[in-house]
């Protein structure tokens, strides 16, 4: 059977804490992210965790990449925790919109299409500043395309850098 397509993404506490501990300690001017760890269930998707970008993350002022071994670290504590897996990314765009770029886009889709990852949808959490706050959207990818869901568990006031 084939999963419906996702249409809402729910931040636990906990995975919301980890982002915005980050984005108080990160250098604004440059990208920062980390994978996102929960589970599928019909058309939502819940994240139990979040990661951070790792030491070894490569991090400039338009691109962000994951330090791959602190991801697969966080990955398997996870599953070994609450059998979380690997649903997809969060990062921060310090200059523009929370909107997937081209590269964000390619990146989205050669993760989609390398079977060995077996996604069926990939789902990203952008941050884009507006002044003092950032704005924060989810986005659902799948079948060569790239929608934006509903995202539940934010905090009633913005999150502040």
């Amino acid at each position: 059977m084939t999963p419906r397509p996702v249409t809402a993404v729910h931040l636990t506490q906990g995975a919301l804490r980890v982002i915005t501990d980050e984005l108080r300690t990160a250098d604004r001017s440059r990208e920062t992210g980390g994978i996102l760890l929960g589970h599928h269930v019909h058309n939502m998707v819940t994240v139990q965790h979040a990661g951070t970008p790792g030491p070894e993350a490569v991090q400039t002022p338009t691109y962000f990449l994951r330090d791959l071994a602190h991801a697969q670290a966080l990955a398997d504590d996870a599953y070994a925790q609450d059998h979380s897996v690997w649903i997809g990314e969060w990062h921060t765009h310090p200059a523009s919109r929370p909107v997937p770029s081209s590269r964000d886009a390619s990146t989205y889709h050669q993760l989609l299409n390398n079977p060995e990852l077996a996604f069926h949808s990939f789902i990203a959490v952008i941050l884009g500043q507006r002044g003092p706050q950032w704005d924060v959207t989810a986005w659902s990818c799948r079948d060569n395309t790239i929608t934006q869901v509903a995202l539940h568990g934010l905090p009633h006031q913005p999150l502040h850098r």
